[in-house]
């Protein structure tokens, strides 16, 4: 098949979602595909780097006269997107795919040309609530637009597509569930902690995300004052066992790592309509070996003993006793790739290929 994946994503940041994208590209080529990568986004500054290989597309003079944020990146959009039109016809896609994103003017006719399937990676209506007034009413206001031009849709998680059936009646869309995946291969370190070091446990998130449950991995931490707390990707002050490294490299989170002995996953991810969900980060714990405490069932480790859910039906934190009767049974414990094989990116990206398959076919 040839397929054009048309990405609305920062690649000059090395993040959990990038690594997914290339992951999945590579994975998608081993199998025999032609992929051709579009990316829409600003032009890099002297000092990025970038973490996606495509052809790139921006405005000049969006790049030299915008500061950066949220009208840059949307002008940008709408100012490239007849070049990507141009692009996409002189290659022809059997398949367009597409990540879950805002809606501009230009997009919808160029979704609208080809076999095109989008990737459901939130439960949207419910995750514009954290967002600007503008951002969401231009949001909810393309929407339908673009799910009445796709042909298909992949979810990570069976809680996100459930809000989607009136929109697969309405318009004939189908659909599969494809958790998110991993590619273990790239993962050649596990977790080592120092010996007679503190229990600590690695907590990674991005700021403005408050499904993340930063204030519950807080509580943990006063209940938990035996256990050391590293959180990777806020700022903050230090204080009693919470310390706080920032934005890191992939060298510097990977130390934070194999020195850790528990990664946290999100633990308000009911705020957003997923009770059950497959995080990348939590896919990246468990491949560097970590078992992991979160707050919500996880679609391929919903019986694993090595993932503790730690939050109840409401999404309180659950008896601390339970907690630390958890942590002390699995502070040592190494999970292995083959106990990981299922999120393995091979496996998931020929689910996603085979349903590209079906959608062509129709």
């Amino acid at each position: 098949m040839k397929i054009a994946y048309l990405l609305e994503v920062n690649p000059y940041i090395n993040s959990g979602i990038v690594k997914k994208i290339n992951a999945q590209v590579k994975e998608w080529r081993k199998q025999g595909n032609e992929v051709y990568i579009c990316v829409l986004w600003p032009r890099k500054k002297e000092n990025e780097k970038v973490y996606l290989q495509g052809s790139f597309f921006s405005n000049t003079i969006l790049d030299r006269l915008v500061p950066d944020g949220f009208v840059k990146t949307y002008l940008t959009k709408m100012g490239s997107i007849s070049r990507i039109a141009s692009y996409l016809k002189g290659i022809n896609p059997d398949v367009l795919y597409a990540r879950q994103n805002i809606w501009y003017p230009g997009l919808t006719g160029v979704l609208a040309r080809y076999n095109t399937v989008l990737e459901l990676n939130t439960v949207d209506f419910m995750e514009m609530e954290f967002y600007s007034t503008i951002k969401k009413k231009v949001y909810l206001f393309g929407k339908n637009r673009i799910l009445g031009a796709v042909k298909g849709l992949v979810a990570v998680s069976p809680d996100i597509l459930r809000f989607y059936e009136k929109y697969k009646k309405e318009y004939g869309l189908k659909s599969v569930v494809v958790s998110n995946g991993i590619k273990l291969a790239d993962f050649h370190r596990k977790k080592k902690p120092v010996d007679g070091e503190k229990i600590s446990l690695v907590f990674v998130g991005s700021k403005n995300m408050k499904w993340h449950g930063l204030n519950k991995v807080y509580r943990l931490a006063e209940r938990l004052p035996e256990c050391e707390f590293r959180i990777v990707g806020y700022e903050g002050k230090n204080y009693k066992n919470v310390s706080f490294y920032g934005w890191t490299n992939k060298e510097e989170l990977e130390v934070i790592y194999t020195r850790s002995h528990f990664g946290i996953g999100s633990f308000d991810n009911h705020l957003v309509g997923k009770y059950v969900d497959s995080t990348l980060k939590v896919r990246e714990y468990l491949a560097y070996g970590l078992p992991v405490i979160l707050g919500h069932w996880d679609v391929d480790f919903r019986n694993s003993d090595f993932v503790f859910k730690a939050t109840d039906k409401s999404g309180n934190l659950k008896n601390i006793r339970a907690i630390r009767e958890f942590m002390q049974k699995y502070k040592d414990y190494t999970v292995s790739s083959e106990e990981i094989r299922i999120i393995e990116s091979s496996v998931k990206e020929k689910e996603r290929l085979e349903f590209f398959k079906e959608i062509v076919s129709n």
